[in-house]
């Protein structure tokens, strides 16, 4: 009997990385019924981080806190966490309570959204549920405040040259002159962080966290020159090099601000996650690994889902195939190392029928079964 690997991220705006696995095994059981499969939902550090965790630790429970939204004047925002008694540590994902997802498009406002939302929920688990390990995965945010949001909420104030307190946002980031720490309470003090990051962009230059990603938020050029700036001027206040490490300007600047003022450590989230999941364990003995997630393109390599479960298969000898809702035609898919890249689009169409969440799953359904009717020739 074949054993077959289900390890999927989110075909993000179509389905999720579960909801994919399932289409994929219904592929697989039309075709080899007597295959053995295993589903491992994965991610990068972003949307879907909490989920792929919360599948190996089944005495994790969810904890739900209303947070403040990304943007002032609208509604709160139900977050949820996930929270592991035994070890005392909570997963979250920034997403959840300062993810873009969360502001309508027509009022999206980079200079203006902050991340305290995310910074509340952090205060939650440590003060009301006594975490003293907080895994925030990085990713999907509305906001470029280089975490300041995030950290007035757990007890900092940043303050211009006159000694008042600056707004945790964007626009905030050009005034802050000072960080006074003296009201951060001793548990926030005492707890360990651990982020996981979706790119490794630095915090600043033309690869940073607002030339890079904050026009994805709506920001115009101007408000890029601006924020830019801003981060610059908070980078003055942080440890030497802390700007320029790899991960620092993940969530608009997030990264940065963590590792500059709390005891935290950041990792690559796809790389993260497996070992959190011990996937190289419950690989062995595969005869197939499946993987993908919504696009692969040349920035696949560079730490996303899919190559973190290549690199896992190949140093145990086993074939990795990817599939993919659109693949970039742009570059030599084959410098990439899979064994095989199918997209799983039948024919012509519109993006919105392509990213359609049924017609998504159904194309995974049906390209998993012709896979598994090829390799039936020689599993």
């Amino acid at each position: 009997m074949c054993k077959i690997i289900l390890a999927f991220d989110k075909f993000k705006g179509s389905a999720t990385s579960r909801e994919i696995a399932q289409a994929a095994q219904q592929g697989i059981a039309r075709t080899v019924p007597g295959a053995h499969v295993t589903a491992l939902p994965v991610a990068d550090g972003g949307e879907g981080t909490v989920e792929a965790i919360a599948s190996s630790l089944p005495q994790a429970r969810t904890q739900t806190v209303r947070v403040c939204a990304p943007l002032p004047g609208l509604p709160p925002v139900e977050a949820q966490y996930i929270v592991d008694e035994t070890s005392h540590t909570a997963v979250m994902e920034l997403s959840a309570a300062s993810g873009l997802t969360l502001v309508p498009r027509a009022q999206r406002n980079v200079m203006q959204a902050s991340t305290r939302g995310t910074g509340m929920m952090i205060a939650h688990a440590i003060m009301q549920e006594g975490c003293r390990h907080i895994v925030v995965g990085l990713g999907g945010s509305a906001t470029t405040d280089c975490a300041t949001g995030l950290l007035s909420a757990l007890g900092f104030d940043f303050l211009d040259a006159q000694g008042h307190s600056v707004a945790p946002c964007g626009a905030g980031l050009a005034s802050i002159d000072s960080i006074d720490s003296s009201k951060v309470p001793a548990q926030v003090r005492h707890t360990r962080f651990t982020i996981f990051a979706d790119v490794d962009n630095p915090l600043l230059g033309p690869e940073g966290a607002a030339c890079t990603f904050a026009p994805q938020k709506g920001a115009t050029p101007r408000q890029v020159e601006l924020l830019e700036a801003g981060a610059r001027n908070l980078a003055r206040l942080m440890p030497a090099g802390t700007a320029s490490r790899p991960g620092a300007g993940a969530a608009g600047g997030t990264g940065a601000g963590m590792m500059a003022w709390l005891d935290c450590e950041m990792l690559p989230g796809a790389q993260a996650v497996l070992d959190f999941l011990k996937f190289d364990e419950k690989i062995k003995g595969a005869s197939l690994i499946i993987t993908g997630e919504g696009r692969i393109d040349a920035q696949t390599a560079m730490g996303k889902t899919p190559a973190a479960v290549l690199k896992a298969g190949h140093r145990q000898g086993t074939p990795v195939v990817a599939l993919c809702g659109t693949l970039d035609t742009g570059f030599d898919v084959d410098t990439l190392g899979f064994d095989a890249v199918l997209p799983i689009v039948a024919g012509p169409t519109t993006l919105a029928q392509a990213i359609d969440r049924d017609t998504c799953l159904r194309n995974v359904e049906r390209t998993v079964a012709q896979v598994m009717k090829l390799l039936k020739l020689t599993i």
